[in-house]
């Protein structure tokens, strides 16, 4: 009966952990603009565009886009994707232009350029539309 116990607390042991390994993207829900935008940005210079994705207003010209920043990303050398994923984000702005709809402006230390994202409250959380950043739409 020993033996039966153990193997059963070892069972739910095992169970337990798998059941806390669950994918953090799904834990950090943008609940504001701020928060989507730099998720997305942060994501984008550590290349880790699966995770990006998940911040993405998803449309198949966002996706386009996505793939454009994901290309560039991976044609850096290896120092170019260094300095990117070291870089740290100035947030210089940010303008709501509704309840559900904020503009960011920010830029990076890599490069000191200023740049917007336009970011979206969906039911899914806040989103970022690349379509605003590459056509002012």
């Amino acid at each position: 009966m020993l033996k039966l116990n153990f193997k059963a607390l070892w069972i739910i042991g095992l169970l337990s952990l798998f059941a806390s390994c669950d994918d953090t993207s799904s834990n950090n829900l943008a609940d504001n603009a701020l928060d989507g935008g730099r998720y997305f940005i942060e994501n984008c210079n550590q290349g880790d565009f699966k995770k990006a994705k998940h911040y993405l207003l998803d449309n198949p010209e966002n996706q386009s886009y996505l793939k454009k920043i994901s290309t560039n990303y991976f044609a850096l050398d290896k120092e170019g994707r260094q300095q990117l994923r070291q870089a740290s984000i100035q947030i210089n702005e940010v303008r709501a232009l509704d309840s559900n709809q904020s503009i960011i402006n920010y830029q990076s230390s890599l490069d000191k350029i200023p740049h917007q994202i336009k970011v979206i409250n969906s039911p899914s959380g806040w989103r970022v539309d690349l379509k605003f950043t590459y056509t002012g739409k």
